[in-house]
């Protein structure tokens, strides 16, 4: 298994470095009274970087969202009353008959 890991990231590194030889043309980025000439394969790795950055950052959000609230969950769980135990064979405790009217 891990020579087939090893096999998949020379591949995927192979095909970057391919891609990027492909791209090499530089582009002109017109930003906030500012150009940027760079490869095109630079720009495009930058932006998935920075695309990449946002997409974790979001996701920690909601991370720290749901351990807050797991955290307050658990609280109250510890908090509540507890139930009557169960019998030894792990059934519930059964109900009485009621004698009903007879027909």
């Amino acid at each position: 298994m891990n020579i087939l890991l090893w096999i998949v990231r020379v591949i995927v590194i192979l095909m970057l470095v391919w891609f990027a030889a492909k791209n090499a043309d530089p582009v002109s980025i017109n930003g906030i009274g500012a150009t940027l000439r760079a490869p095109l394969a630079l720009v495009l790795l930058a932006f998935f970087g920075a695309g990449l950055l946002v997409g974790l950052l979001t996701s920690l959000v909601a991370i720290f969202h749901l351990k807050r609230e797991i955290k307050q969950l658990n609280r109250a769980l510890q908090n509540r009353p507890r139930v009557a135990a169960l019998d030894p064979a792990g059934a519930a405790p059964a109900l009485k008959a009621t004698p009903g009217p007879s027909p």
